[in-house]
């Protein structure tokens, strides 16, 4: 049993190798990887390194063929070019030894003349892809097998792009440090070339208070750019990045820089190349290399470099992003609530509009009915009291006709009993008997004639045009309300001009505006001190027209009122004492006869309500 269990064994083994050996995943794995080395530059923690090179590892990753992926960091931004040269050539030549390296990724200008510088020693006709600022000879590229990108290093982008936004700064001011001389010298020729019409001023400080101090000290109306800062005096090694916000933060003038990293911590922005962009390029190049395509084939990219903000820095500034280049990207953005929410507000909105709209046209509503009720009741009252007048007009008008009757027997048998006295001999105690039937008939003929001016007003009267004489009109009318001035104890006076000239009018129906205005006027100071209780009918010609007035020593008339006591149903009287139709009448009777009626207040107290119509003469 034990022996024919290790057969099995064997066996067992046997098989699982065969299986392992033609299986798919075990082809795969066969293939031997392809090694990639991508030197940099900077320290591995420089800014924007980090991300490119994560943008790099994914794109080489995403590729079908397997990828043995190393990166290495000159640093000569902290130790200087030559020492940091040497000390990498001998790193790379013992870390390396053995193994084949089948492209050279070289990021910056400095990396790529140590790949070239040491190619023969390291990796010998090992294609290499650049990243560059300047691009390489043209020759040298196709001799050497190099492909790339020049990507430039946007300090001059930068700086022409910080005067367009700010063009009444006459001096830049800017913080370019570096150990290796050839970089710093690189970097202040960019800047000379991108612009002539500004003073250029390094900022030169050998530790990071007196980099503090030396921004504190740029004058207003500058401009400063921030390329980097990495070593203070004594060999402590900084991190550019780091050193941005600190500029910013201490800077009184805006600030730009050239990557990407740099935005966030005061800096308004600058021209950069975005490291997704440029690790997506950069592997796209390195994988056509990987696949058999010759680098001398593969021409020079150029990316575009993109203006990028922070938005904070644009408001604080009062930078307009209608200013801004097109294509510029914003970072920071702080999202509105309308830019959040925009939905969501356009809807409540929306319904809050068609609630009020709704609600609107319900008060309205009521407010139309609540009126035509207050109109409907309005005018049923005043058709009541229409009717009431009416009424009463015939029942005066019937009442006159019988009072005359016996009116008339009294004057007749005055006249008899006057008549008898006259033809006998009248006792002596009887003597003062003719002087009383002659106060009788006298009285008598002034009731008929009262009963008889009541009866042509209160009598249905078409509008007649005759010469009429306003002064006799205002003694006849005064004449009727006598008696309730004299109850009410008013004082009734008349200052009639002499001559007038006649209107052409009805006697009837301009006797009534006058007693309209009478029985107003004795209303109005019927409220003050008996000693003030004075009204006043005066008559006057101006040229053409004649005017009469009734002026009271009453309480005079609201000015906002003015106007509004010729309106139907207006009145100031109390509930009850009037319909308000009384001047609305007396005004539709003078613009019948061509003429107008008006309302003042007297400077003394009082007001005086007169109409004005034309004489005969002028029609």
């Amino acid at each position: 049993m034990g022996r024919w269990s290790s057969v099995q064994l064997v066996s067992s083994v046997a098989l699982a190798a065969l299986v392992l050996l033609w299986s798919p995943t075990a082809s795969a794995q066969a293939v031997a990887p392809r090694t990639v080395l991508t030197l940099y530059w900077s320290s591995e923690s420089f800014s924007g390194t980090p991300e490119l090179d994560a943008v790099i590892q994914k794109a080489l990753y995403e590729h079908s063929e397997p990828i043995d992926y190393h990166a290495e960091y000159l640093e000569s931004d902290r130790f200087g070019d030559e020492v940091a040269s040497v000390a990498l050539r001998d790193y790379i030549g013992h870390k390396y030894r053995g193994m084949k390296i089948d492209i050279v990724i070289a990021v910056t200008d400095v990396a790529l003349n140590f790949a070239l510088r040491y190619r023969d020693d390291l990796f010998p006709d090992v294609p290499i892809v650049f990243s560059t600022v300047t691009a390489p000879d043209e020759s040298v590229r196709r001799s050497g097998g190099l492909a790339g990108i020049v990507n430039g290093s946007g300090i001059g982008e930068t700086l022409q792009l910080a005067l367009r936004l700010h063009p009444s700064a006459t001096r830049v001011f800017y913080v370019a440090q570096a150990p290796d001389a050839s970089v710093r010298e690189s970097m202040r020729a960019q800047l000379s070339d991108a612009v002539d019409r500004v003073q250029l001023t390094a900022i030169d400080a050998s530790s990071v208070p007196d980099l503090v101090a030396a921004v504190k000290a740029v004058p207003a109306g500058s401009v400063l750019l921030y390329i980097r800062y990495s070593q203070e005096k004594g060999g402590n090694v900084l991190y550019p990045a780091d050193i941005a916000p600190v500029v910013a933060q201490a800077a009184s003038v805006p600030v730009y820089g050239i990557f990407q990293k740099y935005l966030g911590g005061g800096l308004v922005g600058g021209v950069t190349a975005a490291p997704e962009v440029m690790g997506a390029r950069i592997a796209a190049i390195a994988r056509r290399v990987l696949g058999g395509t010759p680098p001398r084939e593969i021409p020079i990219d150029y990316p575009d470099l993109v203006p990028m903000f922070d938005w904070r820095q644009l408001r604080r500034w009062g930078i307009a992003e209608a200013t801004l280049p097109a294509g510029s990207v914003i970072l920071f953005r702080e999202i509105t609530i309308w830019e959040r929410y925009r939905g969501a507000i356009v809807v409540t909105a929306g319904v809050l509009l068609l609630q009020s709209l709704l609600i609107a046209g319900l008060v309205f509503e009521r407010r139309r009915r609540r009126r035509a009720e207050l109109d409907s009741r309005r005018n049923l009252a005043a058709m009541s009291h229409l009717d009431r007048r009416a009424a009463m007009g015939e029942l005066a008008t019937s009442l006159a006709h019988e009072l005359n009757q016996p009116l008339n027997a009294i004057l007749q048998n005055a006249g008899v009993a006057q008549m008898m006295l006259a033809s006998s001999p009248v006792p002596p105690a009887l003597s003062e008997m003719s002087d009383i039937i002659s106060d009788i008939r006298k009285d008598d003929v002034r009731a008929s004639e009262m009963i008889r001016r009541m009866r042509g007003l209160l009598q249905k009267h078409e509008l007649e045009a005759r010469p009429v004489d306003l002064n006799e009109v205002a003694h006849e009318t005064v004449a009727i309300v006598r008696p309730d001035a004299r109850a009410r104890e008013v004082e009734l006076e008349m200052n009639l001009a002499n001559p007038l000239a006649p209107v052409l009018g009805d006697r009837v129906h301009l006797q009534q505006v006058l007693l309209n205005l009478l029985m107003n006027a004795l209303a109005a100071v019927s409220t003050t001190p008996r000693e003030r209780r004075r009204v006043r009918v005066s008559t006057s010609q101006f040229n053409d027209e004649v005017r009469l007035a009734v002026t009271d020593t009453g309480t005079g008339i609201p000015l906002d009122r003015l106007r509004q006591i010729f309106e139907p149903f207006y009145t100031t009287k109390s509930e009850g004492s009037g319909m308000g139709m009384g001047l609305a009448i007396a005004r539709g009777i003078v613009e019948a006869h061509g003429g107008r009626i008006e309302a003042e207040n007297n400077p003394s107290g009082g007001a005086t309500v007169w109409f004005s119509v034309p004489t005969g003469s002028a029609s």
